[in-house]
């Protein structure tokens, strides 16, 4: 559902009061949607939780979190068309100081994006999750699996039981010993890596905790997730920079994997001592 709130707007008139209630409410305060839980939503238009989930249903979406994520979707594809006619073409670098300047730019501008993408809240709900986990693994779809496997090294070194194997036949053999209070954290950028969503489905069905990271979007892998978390894909990157968008991909990926090692690292005093014992050590060799 490309136009969701055009859908919204259509289908308002044969709507019940509560439908009615919630739709004008998303229709005037769409923009705000990404920062609304079901919970919150239904508290600010005076009706039940159950009726957010009933009226996503009813628009054809799995649930609330389908629905927040088409709304957010069409808002961030309208503002890339209103910007289309306004982007330059990539300028020639006459110095290397131009280069230096507009990538540092480039990088400042990828990382406002992925603080927007991405609320303080729901960063803080994966960290809680990592915490409490007894053991995680990594699953990767796509060249970021390095990206992955280096967060995993600062959470091994830091005390967590954590497996980033890359091989699928590991992968599957891993998440059959696993059980109730393991994580999986699952990254495929699109959200549509077959592979991923596999182990995704056979980790809800295990009753495992899944925490996704895919582009902003409405997409198979991030309505398994118990926790998502955003990115940008390649189209999305090139709004930043059209002559090199797998650069601004990776640096938004890299950004938000530090954001989620910070917080931990703040939180855990030992582990942070860990990893600096750890560090010193390769240092000495």
């Amino acid at each position: 559902m490309n136009d969701c709130l055009a859908n919204i707007r259509r289908a308002v008139n044969g709507m019940s009061a509560n439908e009615r209630k919630l739709a004008e409410f998303i229709m005037n305060n769409a923009s705000l949607l990404r920062d609304y839980s079901s919970q919150q939503l239904a508290e600010a238009v005076g009706v039940s939780q159950s009726s957010v989930v009933k009226f996503s249903q009813k628009l054809g979406y799995r649930g609330y979190p389908a629905l927040k994520l088409a709304v957010s979707e069409e808002l961030a594809r309208g503002s890339a068309q209103a910007d289309l006619g306004q982007i330059p073409p990539p300028p020639s670098h006459d110095s290397t100081g131009t280069v230096f300047e507009e990538l540092a730019q480039t990088k400042a501008d990828v990382v406002k994006a992925i603080s927007e993408l991405n609320s303080e809240q729901a960063l803080l709900e994966v960290v809680r999750t990592i915490e409490k986990a007894n053991r995680i693994q990594f699953v990767a779809a796509g060249g970021y699996s390095l990206v992955v496997k280096d967060f995993a090294l600062k959470l091994m070194i830091m005390g967590k039981s954590v497996v980033a194997e890359s091989d699928p036949f590991v992968q599957r053999a891993n998440l059959a010993s696993m059980r109730r209070g393991d994580v999986l954290f699952a990254l495929s950028v699109s959200g549509q890596n077959g592979h991923v969503i596999e182990l995704a489905e056979a980790a809800k069905e295990a009753g495992l905790t899944i925490v996704s990271l895919t582009k902003y979007d409405v997409n198979p892998l991030s309505l398994l997730a118990d926790h998502s978390l955003f990115s940008l894909d390649e189209r999305a990157a090139s709004h930043y920079s059209a002559s090199a968008p797998h650069i601004v991909a990776r640096v938004a990926l890299q950004h938000l994997i530090d954001a989620l090692y910070m917080v931990l690292s703040s939180r855990d005093t030992h582990g942070r001592e860990l990893l600096i014992l750890s560090q010193q050590a390769v240092e000495n060799l």
